[in-house]
């Protein structure tokens, strides 16, 4: 009987405890299951909006390097030099070079109406034109879609608030592959960009290809976060990969982006397989915990995705908003104008002297001064005002219901705020802004001719001197075309050897001349003289420095070639001091010309030589290495020191003539120019007073110690045959 009482509790034990088992480990498996369901929707959602993202971001990438080439193809000079004749050596400078140095493009084409290529270009240089021909099928899929547009394109469209006409720009671009490599290409017509050469009925287009290379595939990985991207050959299958197809212009794969996916499901399931495994008993605890886990992941998938939306549209060193979020929040603010007219005002600024920071303690100072410039920004601006960073020194300000005293009274706060010294870890610093602005009334104007406005008007400002406001007003689009004229001029006048050298003599304290600077001059047609002052830094602007350079290089040995006993100076700009090309060119030059480069002397400035970049370092050494001497213009008006004159070996020290003229204003003066010759004989240099006009002052620099004098007091700038004359050299 025992046994049978016993039996019964056991049963009903088991009875009740069987199904509870059961109802437990059923349980269990569905949140098991449930669970690694979970996890791999949440793998592949994951997976799929990635894919999307990188699908779309190759879409735009690709449009981006095509858009980066409509500015020297829309253009009036591209009309002229590509379509009403056809001038290679223009295209091997504005559309080879300029395309290579500053975009990448690696090669670059030219086809005519007829739909033949005329122009082949490698490596920024003139190549054959058989090279076209593996490029041939992308490029007449896509000039098939640009003879159909150009056919139907209308007439120039007006610019806002100006008389100029503009052309749409009319263009394609896409992926191809082209032996082995898969290209970006992209093909874009030639058309004005004001108006002012009229396009054939058939235009000639200009063919770009940019390499989908190691540095393309980097710049995505960064600009998406991803881990471990390549580029598959086309059909191609990595299991357990995120991936998407590349197409080419007609549909055809030519390749796969792959790399690996975020896995946020399986990180949560490692995270969770220990609880998962815990004993039944715990079962309850471990519901809330995988609850509470699962809470706590997606809180971070959604913390990640406003971090990643956040990345997309913040500039990364100051937070602020950059030039995507900046376009958005115009857009809007002018479609709200559309239904309720009112008045914008859109800022552009631009820091002063922020170079000089850079060059002298940084960049980490300058980044963390631009941080800096940021907050003031923000807290002088209202709420609904955007501060936006679009790059550099270039910062935005978007301020909706602001009329022009509102717009105004903000740049005064803005100044204010600026100008107050900026306490760094680097040390104080002091700077400026210039800034532009442009009120838009009702929301029909592009976000682009806006922001151009602004532009236009903080160039005004920055050509003032700085720490200027200036309001767009439609001369200012004037003055931009008489900026172009003078540059296309300056252009013409290189070629046409329109420009003239004068040489300024340097004497002893005997008056005996000993060497002579080259001065370069600009005696326009129609304007008149033009000071080196407004076309030196236009050339450097523009991208003119280089040929300007040659040309004065070339004028200058031509000139002096047969002097004897007397050096000549030299002045190199600091952009041409960068440059790969500046020591090939003078070889060449000195090939060509038969000079002896010991008999010529290369000018610096002082800025030039405290970026200090591996190119600069190399240059001077070279032209050491050929035999010039280098001297140091306007010296001690910089950031002068010791480690700059040992490092660059530089031969000779030019006293800057501030410090000449104010020798008469007290002692002062006289120390400083003292110290400095005392410097430079130390060092072994030679030393050169520049502006002397008086004979006070030549006394008192002789008193320093200084032998060596140039400014109009011993000589005035003569022409190459005057010189001669005057140091009895044949003619």
């Amino acid at each position: 009987m025992s046994n049978m009482h016993q039996a019964r509790p056991d049963r009903l034990r088991a009875l009740l405890f069987g199904p509870v088992v059961l109802l437990a480990v059923a349980a269990l498996a569905v949140l098991v299951f449930s669970g690694l369901f979970l996890v791999g929707r949440f793998d592949a959602s994951a997976q799929f909006r990635e894919e999307q993202m990188i699908a779309h971001g190759i879409v735009k990438k690709v449009n981006d390097f095509g858009a980066r080439s409509i500015p020297q193809v829309n253009w009036d000079d591209a009309v002229a030099n590509l379509d009403r004749r056809f001038d290679p050596d223009w295209t091997d400078q504005n559309i080879a070079a300029f395309l290579y140095t500053l975009n990448g493009v690696t090669n670059a084409f030219v086809v005519n109406s007829a739909g033949q290529p005329i122009y082949a270009a490698g490596q920024g240089r003139r190549a054959p034109i058989a090279i076209f021909g593996a490029f041939a099928a992308p490029v007449a899929a896509q000039l098939a879609v640009i003879r159909a547009a150009e056919a139907q394109r209308g007439a120039l469209r007006k610019v806002e608030g100006s008389a100029e006409m503009i052309a749409v720009p009319i263009q394609q671009s896409g992926l191809a592959a082209v032996g082995g490599q898969l290209f970006v290409v992209s093909t874009t017509l030639v058309q004005p960009d004001f108006g002012t050469v009229a396009p054939s009925l058939r235009a000639p287009v200009v063919v770009t290809a940019v390499p989908v290379d190691t540095a393309f595939l980097g710049q995505v990985a960064d600009r998406y976060m991803l881990q471990n991207l390549r580029l598959r050959p086309a059909g191609a299958i990595d299991q357990g990969r995120a991936s998407i197809v590349l197409r080419d212009v007609v549909g055809r794969e030519v390749g796969r982006l792959t790399w690996r996916p975020q896995r946020p499901g399986s990180a949560m399931l490692g995270r969770l397989s220990m609880p998962i495994v815990a004993a039944a008993l715990i079962f309850i605890l471990l519901s809330v915990s995988f609850a509470r886990r699962t809470v706590q992941y997606a809180n971070d998938l959604i913390s990640s995705e406003a971090r990643a939306r956040h990345l997309a549209q913040h500039d990364a060193l100051t937070q602020l908003p950059n030039r995507a979020l900046m376009f958005e929040r115009l857009r809007q603010i002018f479609a709200e104008a559309r239904r309720k007219p009112g008045v914008t005002a859109l800022h552009c600024l631009d820091l002063d002297r922020f170079k000089e920071v850079n060059d002298t303690l940084g960049h980490n100072a300058g980044d963390e001064l631009i941080q800096e410039v940021a907050k003031r920004l923000r807290q002088v601006c209202r709420e609904s005002d955007t501060v936006a960073r679009l790059g550099g020194d270039e910062f935005v300000i978007l301020q909706p219901g602001a009329d022009s005293a509102g717009a105004s009274h903000l740049t005064e706060r803005v100044f204010e705020a600026l100008r107050e010294p900026f306490d760094l870890d680097y040390g104080m610093v002091e700077i400026g802004c210039s800034i532009g602005v442009t009120l838009i009334s009702g929301g029909d104007i592009d976000v682009g001719e806006a922001l151009r406005q602004a532009d236009l008007a903080l160039y005004r400002s920055k050509d003032g001197g700085g720490m200027l406001a200036t309001f767009f007003e439609p001369d200012m689009d004037a003055a931009l075309r008489m900026r172009r004229a003078l540059e296309s001029d300056l252009r013409e006048a290189i070629a046409t050897d329109g420009l003239t050298l004068v040489y300024q003599p340097q004497v002893d304290q005997h008056g005996t001349i000993k060497a002579a600077e080259a001065l370069l001059r600009w005696v326009h047609p129609v304007r008149g003289p033009v000071a080196p002052g407004v076309f030196v830094p236009l050339a450097e602007e523009t991208g003119l420095i280089l040929d300007l350079g040659e040309y004065v290089f070339r004028r200058v040995f031509a000139e002096t070639a047969a002097w004897h006993d007397l050096r000549i100076a030299i002045n190199v700009s600091p952009i041409q001091l960068r440059s790969t090309a500046l020591v090939p060119m003078l070889s060449r030059l000195i090939k060509q010309c038969g000079i002896d480069p010991a008999k010529y002397e290369i000018e610096l400035t002082e800025t030039a030589l405290l970026g200090d970049d591996l190119v600069t370092r190399r240059n001077i050494a070279r032209l050491k290495k050929l035999g010039f001497t280098i001297a140091l213009d306007d010296f001690g008006t910089g950031y002068s020191s010791l480690s700059v004159l040992q490092r660059f070996s530089v031969d000779t020290i030019k006293i800057d003539r501030s410090f000449v003229k104010n020798l008469d204003a007290g002692e002062e003066s006289a120390a400083l120019v003292d110290a400095m010759v005392k410097l430079a004989r130390a060092l072994g240099l030679n030393v050169i007073a520049e502006g002397v006009e008086t004979v006070a002052q030549m006394d008192r620099l002789a008193a320093c110690g200084c032998q060596d004098f140039q400014g109009f007091l011993v000589g005035r700038p003569l022409s190459a045959s005057d010189l001669r004359r005057m140091m009895r050299e044949p003619v």
